[in-house]
């Protein structure tokens, strides 16, 4: 763990880091960004920024505060699972809008 720590990358970072992806990925799907693009391309955009996320909560884990961070990866892949979200941010912002616009 020492040698993670030496690295000069701190939680804060890889704090940044999520909210950056899931802004991304909320912009990104309200503006329709990528409705041009193939479905095969959306699905790699999308695989490649849910791996990002998982690259950052596994470093978290390791590295820094070892709970919340593993907390952290098991609710994005519940996130992924159910809707379909790189990050459990922008899964709560999917739910929020499917149930906003349900009502």
């Amino acid at each position: 763990m020492a040698v993670f720590r030496g690295a000069g990358v701190k939680s804060i970072h890889l704090i940044i880091a999520v909210l950056a992806l899931s802004l991304f990925g909320i912009i990104a799907g309200d503006l329709g960004l990528f409705t041009g693009l193939s479905l095969e391309t959306r699905r790699v955009i999308g695989l490649t920024e849910f791996g990002a996320n998982m690259v950052i909560a596994i470093y978290g884990a390791v590295a820094f505060h070892r709970i919340a961070w593993s907390a952290y990866l098991v609710l994005s892949i519940v996130g992924l699972v159910l809707v379909s979200a790189a990050t459990p941010i922008t899964a709560v912002w999917l739910v929020s809008k499917v149930l906003h616009g349900a009502a």
